[in-house]
């Protein structure tokens, strides 16, 4: 039997974000072509949690999230990528990564990951340019991500009609992409591979580990490809595929860094059918996941504080909808994504899109509650803020692992400001949840801040304080348009009227 270990002189791997395994239901002629004498599955596991980090990560390292620590942020992981292996077996050869998604090129691949070339852009743009590359270079190793679907997911719900007409677009530009390899004779010898890194709900989110979610398709085709079901598989272990077909030697085995095992069905030569598992590292201190609790059950937040005394609560469950149904908010811009693991229900993302709130209203003292997602990663963005540039105004921001309070002038300059740090209720990669509460009491100009329902600073200051919190508009994420505002997660955002009730929260988060 001819080895098929180093049988490839390239490899194309086209990923499509949000995509899942939904791609079986959308109109893809050209998907349905390219393997169509290939090797399939639509069961092809996505890394835990199903968040895009961690699965693109997984999946270009071969590393679980246990190891490389990426979940609701990106820095570059301390394994290497399909990149820089490549590039270290070929020093010579051109790799180039062109993506929809800005952080995989930008801050998973990383400069001097191994990519020559790393570009971002819409996909349809991003695609013009790729074509447009391919006429002048012939890559060893090209990693293509469109992103537009998970975009859909997130605005129609994912299996929606609209989301299944982005499949069909992705599929087009995929298409595109095949038939420049096919002008330029280079589809012999490439190894095509294509997935997605999760999937979804109908209800707009992602995040968790339901099979709509944590199920994706995986084609694989090529020369000596065999034509079928692929096994048992998952992200970490495309590495395995791709390194098999360049003839690159795989890195040990090692459940603590590089993790693929190569799948069966898809190389009659190789195939682990005996697979070693893999068991996380950390022991859970947080309670099993919650979904929110109803009104009415004996867990309902209105048990815990008096409902008349909440006059905004943000839990996600509707997405951006106040759950008191007194204020009314509305996306000024952009898209605000939800997560279904959240730290009690589901969660959003902000910074890529504005929140627009109107109709808070507060007594002389008053509270702000939320769950933070805290990561080194995150970049400065105003979180809260009732700022329009003539007022007096403050601001809440998170920045890497603090937040902090801001009290401004109307010109924006900063009279006070306290950052605090965070406090998670558990050291590992899965849950760095903080939960930050800040009571400010206008009868006395003072501001009390708590972290993990512990009070940890106060402030009294010497000038009205109620000037500075007039205003019944708020905004979320107002400064949006700052790329690399990625992973500002959040969850179950409340406004408490009177003073701030740490013990009460506490209990209710059950903490």
């Amino acid at each position: 039997m001819e080895t098929t270990f180093g049988a490839f002189q390239r490899v194309l791997m086209i990923c499509i974000e949000g995509m899942g395994a939904f791609n079986r239901q959308a109109d893809t002629p050209n998907m349905d072509r390219i393997f169509a004498r290939g090797a399939v599955t639509y069961h092809s596991i996505a890394a835990k949690p199903t968040i895009s980090s961690a699965c693109w990560t997984t999946m270009l390292t071969g590393a679980i999230p246990e190891v490389h620590g990426l979940i609701h942020s990106v820095t570059p992981p301390a394994v290497p990528t399909v990149f820089r292996l490549v590039k270290d077996a070929f020093p010579d050869a051109q790799t180039a990564a062109f993506t929809g998604w800005s952080p995989i090129a930008e801050e998973i691949i990383a400069p001097g990951g191994g990519a020559d070339v790393r570009d971002v852009g819409d996909d349809d743009g991003l695609c013009e340019r790729l074509l447009s590359y391919l006429d002048d270079h012939d890559p060893k190793l090209l990693f293509v991500q469109f992103d537009a679907v998970d975009l859909a997911g997130h605005t129609t719900g994912y299996g929606s009609q609209g989301h299944l007409d982005a499949i069909s677009h992705a599929d087009e530009l995929l298409g595109r992409v095949i038939a420049k390899y096919d002008a330029r004779g280079l589809t012999e010898d490439t190894l095509i591979l294509v997935t997605a890194d999760h999937g979804g709900t109908v209800h707009c989110s992602h995040g968790d580990w339901s099979d709509g979610e944590r199920f994706v398709f995986l084609g694989i085709a090529g020369k000596h490809v065999l034509h079928g079901e692929i096994g048992e598989v998952g992200h970490r272990d495309l590495l395995a595929v791709v390194l098999h077909a360049l003839g690159v030697p795989q890195p040990p085995f090692d459940s603590n860094g590089y993790a693929a095992q190569m799948p069966t069905g898809i190389f009659a030569d190789a195939g682990i059918a005996d697979r070693r598992a893999i068991y996380p590292k950390y022991v859970p201190i947080l309670p099993e996941k919650r979904i929110q609790p109803e009104p009415g059950s004996d867990d309902y937040i209105g048990n815990y504080l008096d409902p008349a005394r909440i006059r905004f609560w943000l839990p996600f469950e509707n997405g951006v909808e106040d759950a008191t149904h007194t204020c009314t908010t509305a996306v000024e811009s952009g898209i605000i994504k939800t997560y279904n693991n959240g730290f009690i229900g589901k969660s959003g993302e902000f910074g890529a899109g504005v929140l627009r709130i109107d109709g808070i209203t507060h007594g002389d003292i008053f509270s702000i509650g939320f769950w933070y997602f805290t990561s080194p990663d995150c970049r400065w963005m105003d979180l809260f803020s009732n700022a329009d540039g003539i007022h007096n105004s403050f601001t809440i921001a998170p920045y890497g692992e603090k937040v902090g309070i801001y009290i401004k002038a109307p010109d924006g300059r900063q009279l006070y400001e306290n950052r605090v740090a965070a406090e998670f209720y558990e050291d590992s990669a899965k849950h760095r949840w903080s939960h930050f509460l800040f009571e400010i009491d206008c009868r006395v100009n003072r501001i009390t801040i708590f972290v993990n329902f512990e009070a940890v600073d106060t402030a009294v200051f010497p000038y009205p304080l109620a000037a500075h919190f007039d205003g019944s508009t708020w905004r979320m994420a107002a400064d949006q348009h700052n790329k690399e505002l990625f992973f500002k997660v959040v969850d179950d955002v409340v406004v408490i009227d009177g003073p701030a009730e740490p013990a009460a929260l506490k209990a209710y988060y059950r903490v």
